[in-house]
């Protein structure tokens, strides 16, 4: 039986804080960062743009450091009106903000076209292995990613992957090109 997003959404967040409690998540998340570091796409990129994490999510600042040391240019969102987002470039000293949703957010700083990303790691809480993603349901990745050029990659850890959609996905669901599981 299929899922709502909504349903869906809960869920997730309550595997999610499981799996990073066990004892082992550490490991499981060591060896999904060195898959997405040997990954071609990830290897040739110039520049990545990658979320702040929040608690509860894929901690993302071991790829932010993986990026900044091999030289990469890296980008963060911010969130505008109208559920659009930018990205701005981050150096470990940008000026941040936490938003009234919680996630973190560079002030000021320069934007970046969209065009100019060459991977973007998009997060999410539930992905298929046929490159459908449920997020966080505003919808801003969604928008974003419509005529991105770059190459979108998921991280997924164990308890977000799913053999196929366990939910309907929608005609406004933007596929992932690839899933790092």
């Amino acid at each position: 039986m299929l899922e709502t997003k909504k349903q869906l959404r809960t869920a997730q967040l309550k595997r999610i804080h499981h799996f990073l409690r066990r004892d082992d998540a550490d490991q499981l998340l060591e060896s999904l960062y060195q898959r997405l570091f040997v990954d071609p796409d990830f290897l040739n990129s110039q520049m990545i743009g990658i979320t702040l994490s929040m608690a509860d999510e894929l901690d993302t600042q071991p790829i932010i450091n993986r990026a900044l040391q091999s030289e990469k240019q890296v980008v963060i969102p911010r969130t505008l009106p109208k559920r659009q987002m930018e990205f701005v470039l981050y150096n470990g000293h940008s000026k941040l903000e936490t938003t009234k949703f919680g996630t973190t957010e560079p002030v000021g700083g320069q934007v970046v076209s969209k065009n100019e990303i060459d991977v973007l790691i998009v997060p999410g809480l539930a992905f298929s292995k046929n490159h459908y993603r449920v997020g966080y349901g505003g919808g801003f990745y969604d928008r974003f990613l419509k005529g991105f050029n770059g190459t979108s990659i998921a991280v997924a850890m164990p308890p977000q992957l799913f053999e196929a959609p366990s939910w309907t996905p929608e005609d406004f669901d933007v596929l992932i090109d690839k899933i790092i599981y």
